[in-house]
């Protein structure tokens, strides 16, 4: 028997000899018959309790093999030595999970702060250059003075303008922001005149390039979500007209501007999303006033990786006409539907790289544009 049994056995049997022997000396004139008895039922208790205890012992065996068993079939990753280097352990793993989730925030916040729907903290600092590309067709009545004839005719405008442009934001308290915008623009035009679908003289092509307008803008979250309520941010954004307006024949723009647009924010983890709606009206310049414009978005950002982002947004804009000499222009009034579709990713600590790309879904809308930002 082993040293651990016996020593279960006798601590168990040990009372109980104790018991008889005292029932004994306490009754002394029992018989011999009754003794041996007595004996016997001790002895039966004895070899039942060794019985229990060989089982007890078989049970312990088996649980102590499969807990010295399991760790080396499952090829664990080495242990650290001691308990304060598997604490260190711990927290590194801790560590690693926080700066994971951080990433992922942080690239999906950024994105948000590159498209206007949010704001960086006080004093924070953010700039990047961003270059657009886009080509688009369009069309707009005109008169041609033929000999002594007055026809009306269309002008079509084929127009590719790059647009490089340098953004600067900074965190205000009471969560404001100031935002600047510094843009160059190269433009490529063509025009063709056409009356009754024909081609009245020849093609004209043209190209110009100049500095855009400086744009001041500010922006203050007065929301904040909670429950079903959303972010709210509040911007106005002036155009200040300093830009060059004409190049070589082709419009630039420089016109002055002042606009005012409202962003709703709705978190819903992963995903993001976002709204606004904007009112840009133009400053009249001698007899030429241009349609104010209405713009409604709307769309959702999703972090696919800690590092990396997908958004998506439906942009409607609606354009007054034209006024000249305060008459308007007939046909100058126009509705825009695009869709933008765009990826952003952290190519390294501190460096977003932010990819769209902008489909026309509407006749006078943009055909097509692609825009490249960093931050």
């Amino acid at each position: 028997m082993p040293c651990t049994q016996r020593t279960i056995v006798a601590s168990l049997s040990l009372p109980l000899i104790i018991c008889f022997g005292q029932a004994l000396a306490a009754e002394h004139d029992v018989t011999r018959d009754e003794m041996h008895s007595l004996l016997k039922e001790r002895d039966a208790a004895i070899i039942e309790l060794q019985h229990t205890v060989r089982d007890l012992m078989t049970r312990l065996e088996t649980v102590e093999r499969s807990m010295n068993v399991a760790p080396a079939a499952r090829t664990p990753a080495p242990r650290p030595a001691n308990d304060e280097s598997a604490a260190t352990a711990s927290r590194q793993d801790f560590s690693r999970l926080e700066i994971d989730e951080q990433a992922a925030q942080r690239a999906l916040e950024r994105t948000l702060i590159q498209g206007g729907a949010l704001l960086l903290p006080a004093w924070r600092m953010q700039f990047g250059p961003s270059f657009v590309y886009t080509q688009n067709q369009s069309e707009y009545p005109v008169a041609v003075v033929d000999g002594t004839d007055l026809l009306l005719g269309t002008n079509t405008v084929e127009r590719t303008a790059l647009i490089a442009n340098l953004d600067f934001r900074v965190g205000l308290p009471f969560d404001s922001q100031l935002e600047l915008g510094f843009p160059y623009e190269w433009v490529d035009e063509e025009v063709r005149t056409l009356i009754q679908g024909a081609l009245f003289g020849p093609t004209s092509e043209r190209d110009g390039k100049g500095t855009g307008n400086l744009k001041v803008g500010l922006a203050k979250t007065f929301m904040r979500e909670r429950g079903w309520r959303p972010d709210v941010i509040a911007r106005v954004t002036w155009d200040t007209g300093s830009g060059d307006q004409m190049d070589n024949g082709v419009s630039l723009g420089g016109q002055k501007s002042f606009s005012s647009s409202l962003t709703f924010i709705k978190r819903a983890d992963p995903s993001v999303y976002f709204g606004s709606v904007s009112h840009r009206r133009f400053q009249k310049d001698g007899d030429v006033e241009l349609g104010s414009q209405l713009t409604f978005s709307f769309g959702t950002a999703l972090a696919i990786s800690p590092t990396s982002s997908l958004f998506a947004s439906i942009n409607n804009q609606f354009i007054d006409a034209t006024e000249l000499a305060n008459v308007q222009i007939d046909g100058s009034d126009i509705t825009l539907v695009s869709l933008s579709l765009g990826a952003s990713t952290l190519v390294s600590r501190g460096f977003l790289l932010n990819l769209t790309a902008g489909i026309g879904i509407s006749d006078n809308a943009p055909d097509y544009s692609i825009g490249l930002s960093a931050s």
